[in-house]
């Protein structure tokens, strides 16, 4: 577990009488379509634009990153388990915000990095009480605008799976032959594959003479 910051500790013990406001920050890292550099888009749940200062969900380093405010329309909750299932997270975003058209328009979304954290805010301040916590680590797995209805308002909806099991799953051709493995560096993993498959082992029973 992160250790607190002090003003962080005091501000809980002091939430029963002065309030908390909790928010949330998302952390988009994509690629610009046309030219492939890569590109970042911080929104949150807030009411103006900030610099917000965040535990990275990378290296764990504290970092300051710009977010816009009023490009969120709503977060799903966020799974809290302890097995290896791959988790989903949607954020719906403002189909007519900026950064939401840019981020589904100009930048390649699918397969980009987001980070979520949870910030709280000081209610009397409106300053940020220590640096948010990260609470979700995916990959972006799709992210289509929906058309509303004449009259209707519409969204985009952005779909995250859990990065690191999304990784596990996902199957690695590289890694299928031994014709593939000794490309590595000399790796001869899986050299006599095909041969130890044609072993019939007696496991249990007498070897036949």
């Amino acid at each position: 577990m992160r250790a607190a910051t002090a003003a962080f500790v005091d501000q809980l013990n002091n939430a029963p009488r002065d309030g908390l406001v909790p928010r949330q920050a998302v952390y988009f890292t994509v690629k610009e379509r046309a030219t492939g550099n890569p590109r970042e888009i911080g929104l949150w749940t807030g009411e103006e634009d900030l610099n917000l200062t965040v535990y990275s969900g990378f290296d764990g380093a504290i970092v300051s990153r710009p977010y816009r405010a009023d490009v969120i329309s709503k977060i799903s909750d966020i799974p809290r388990v302890s097995d290896f299932t791959i988790q989903t997270v949607t954020v719906d975003l403002s189909q007519i915000a900026d950064a939401a058209i840019k981020l589904v328009g100009e930048y390649e979304a699918r397969l980009g990095k987001v980070e979520i954290h949870d910030v709280l805010i000081d209610p009397r301040t409106g300053d940020q009480i220590g640096p948010g916590l990260i609470t979700f680590l995916g990959i972006i797995d799709g992210a289509p605008a929906k058309t509303p209805r004449i009259g209707g308002t519409g969204s985009i909806r952005v779909k995250i799976v859990s990065e690191v099991m999304a990784m596990l799953s996902r199957p690695n051709p590289r890694k299928s032959s031994y014709e593939g493995q000794k490309t590595r560096d000399g790796d001869e993993w899986g050299k006599y594959a095909s041969t130890v498959s044609s072993w019939k082992i007696p496991w249990g029973q007498k070897k036949a003479t």
